[in-house]
C-alpha cells in the first residue's frame, strides 16, 4: 500500500481511488480504479459557496467521518477569511458518516474532518437503518448540523417490507441525520402503491414512522378524494390521519334501488313487461358518497381488508341516506359501516329514521341492527316530518325484504294512540307496523288488548284481531 502526504499546492490524482479518513491520520489509500464522471456535472449550477468560521473549524466533531473517489484535486481556499483546505473528488465520490452514505458525480471537501460537502450531480443519501434513500442533483452536506440540504428535484424513497416503496418528492429536503427527521417544503407529493398526497411543507420523523402534512393537504385514490388541515401518514402501518375539518369523497357505480311503490307496479305487470325491463335493470349509476368530520383514519392493511374511520361529529351522506354520529367506521370500502355514540340514521328512500347508541351495516346481505335503546321515527314522505316513532330493546333490518323487527319492550306512539308489546314487524313497502306479544292500544283513555295489533302511523289507524278485549283502566285513573 502506497502513502502519498498531503501538499499545499493544488494536484490531481488520474489513476488513484483516494479515501480520506480520520480514522487513518489524514493519509491518501491508493487503490486502482477508476470510474468516469457524468455529463451532468458539466450542466450543473453553482451553489453558494458554504459558510465556515474558525469557531466551526474548533466545534468540529471528532466522529469519525470517511471520504474519496477516484480522482481528486486539492487546494487552498479562503472562505470568509477563513484558510481551509478543498478537495474536490470525482468519479464515485462519497462521504460516510456513521451509517450514512452520501454518493454523487463530484463532491468538494471543505477541512479535513470534512465540514462541509457541496456534492453536485445524481445525488444519493443512504439510511439503510431506517430503509431510507434520497437522490437529488446537487446537496450540501453539513457535518457540525449534522445535516444534508438536498436541491432541484429532490426525491426521498421509503423501502417497506412489502416491496412497495412510497415515493416523496418536493422543492427541498432538509435530512437531519442523527434525529432521521426529514424536513420537505414547498410542494410536496407522496405516492404509493395506494394513492398519493399532495400539499404544501411536510416533516418525515422515520423512527416514529410518521410524515406530516399540514396546510390543507389531500390524497388522491381510485375514486376517492380525501382531504383535512393536517394529515399524517404512517408508513409502515399504510395509515392516514386527517385532523380538523376531515372531508372524504367516494364515488361508486351500484344498481339502482327501486321505490316501493315501484316494487308494488312490478308485482302486477305481467311476464313480458318484466323481461323488458331486464337490460335496463342490470345497468348502474353513478353514486357518491361523502364522509365528514374532525378526524379520520384511514389504514389499508388489515386482515378483512381497509379500515375508515371518521370520528367527531361525523357524517356519512349519500343521496338517499345520512348517517351521523360521534364515529363512524368504514370497512373495506363501506361493505360494513358501524356508527357509535349518538348514532342517528335517515333513510328518504324507505321513509324512515333510526336514533341509537349503536348501529351496524352490511352492504353485501343488506343487514342492519341497532341497539342501546334504538328509536324508530316514521317520516312523511314530502316533507320528512315525523309522523309517529317506536322504541324497543333491539331492532334488525333485513333490507332485501324491507322489513325492520323489533324486539323487547315494543313502544309505539302516533298522534293519538300509544301501542305496547314484547315485538313488533315493520313492513316498508306497506307502512305497516304489526305488534305482537301481548299488545295493547292505548287511545283517548281506553285500553284494548288482542291477539295481534296492525297500526300504520304515518295514517294514525290501528286495526286489532284475534281476542279483542277492553281493559277498563278508567276507573284505575279516576
Amino acid at each position: 500500500m502506497k502513502t502519498i502526504p498531503f501538499f499545499t499546492r493544488v494536484f490531481r490524482v488520474s489513476i488513484a481511488f483516494a479515501i480520506f479518513s480520520s480514522l487513518v491520520g489524514g493519509q491518501l489509500l491508493a487503490l486502482d480504479i477508476r470510474i468516469p464522471i457524468s455529463p451532468e456535472d458539466l450542466f450543473e449550477k453553482e451553489l453558494p459557496p458554504p459558510k465556515i468560521t474558525s469557531e466551526d473549524k474548533k466545534k468540529a466533531s471528532k466522529d469519525p467521518v470517511s471520504w474519496g473517489g477516484s480522482e481528486l484535486t486539492q487546494e487552498e481556499k479562503s472562505i470568509n477569511g477563513v484558510q481551509v483546505k478543498a478537495f474536490i473528488l470525482a468519479g464515485g465520490a462519497f462521504i460516510q458518516s456513521k451509517s450514512i452514505l452520501l454518493t454523487a458525480s463530484q463532491i468538494e471537501i471543505i477541512g479535513e474532518d470534512a465540514l462541509l460537502g457541496k456534492l453536485t450531480g445524481q445525488v444519493k443519501v443512504e439510511d439503510s437503518e431506517n430503509g431510507a434513500t434520497l437522490i437529488a442533483s446537487r446537496g450540501i452536506y453539513d457535518k457540525l448540523a449534522d445535516t444534508v440540504t438536498l436541491e432541484k428535484n429532490p426525491t426521498l424513497i421509503h423501502d417497506k417490507k412489502d416491496g412497495k416503496p412510497v415515493k416523496i418528492k418536493c422543492e427541498q429536503i432538509v435530512r437531519h441525520l442523527e434525529e432521521a427527521k426529514t424536513v420537505m417544503t414547498g410542494r410536496v407529493v407522496v405516492t404509493s402503491p395506494d394513492f398519493q398526497v399532495f400539499g404544501e411543507d411536510a416533516v418525515y420523523f422515520e423512527k416514529e414512522d410518521r410524515i406530516d402534512l399540514e396546510n390543507k393537504p389531500f390524497l388522491f385514490s381510485e375514486d376517492r378524494f380525501i382531504q383535512g388541515d393536517i394529515l399524517s401518514y404512517f408508513v409502515k402501518e399504510g395509515r392516514i390521519e386527517l385532523r380538523d375539518h376531515a372531508n372524504l369523497f367516494q364515488v361508486s357505480w351500484e344498481k339502482p334501488n327501486q321505490s316501493g311503490e315501484d316494487r308494488i307496479k312490478n308485482r302486477k305487470e305481467t311476464k313480458e313487461k318484466k323481461e323488458a325491463k331486464t337490460a335496463t335493470s342490470e345497468q348502474k349509476e353513478r353514486i357518491l358518497t361523502v364522509f365528514r368530520g374532525d378526524k379520520l383514519s384511514h389504514t389499508t392493511k388489515t386482515e378483512s381488508g381497509s379500515i375508515t374511520k371518521m370520528s367527531g361529529s361525523a357524517q356519512l351522506t349519500r343521496p338517499t341516506s345520512k348517517f351521523t354520529a360521534e364515529q363512524i367506521s368504514s370497512l373495506d370500502g363501506s361493505k360494513i359501516v358501524t356508527a357509535e355514540g349518538n348514532v342517528s340514521f335517515v333513510d328518504k328512500e324507505n321513509l324512515f329514521q333510526v336514533d341509537s347508541g349503536y348501529m351496524n351495516h352490511n352492504k353485501e346481505t343488506n343487514y342492519s341492527f341497532a341497539k342501546e335503546e334504538p328509536i324508530v321515527y316514521f317520516l312523511e314522505k314530502e316533507t320528512f316530518e315525523q309522523k309517529g316513532n317506536l322504541k324497543s330493546f333491539f331492532l334488525e333490518r333485513f333490507g332485501e325484504k324491507k322489513e325492520i323487527v323489533f324486539r323487547g319492550d315494543v313502544r309505539v306512539e302516533t298522534e293519538t294512540a300509544k301501542v305496547f308489546g314484547e315485538f313488533a314487524t315493520y313492513f316498508e313497502e306497506e307502512e305497516k307496523l304489526v305488534i305482537e306479544g301481548n299488545p295493547i292500544l292505548e287511545r283517548d283513555k281506553t285500553r284494548v288488548s288482542s291477539g295481534r295489533i296492525f297500526l300504520y302511523p304515518k295514517e294514525d289507524r290501528a286495526v286489532l284481531s284475534d281476542g279483542i278485549r277492553v281493559l277498563n283502566e278508567d276507573k284505575k285513573e279516576k
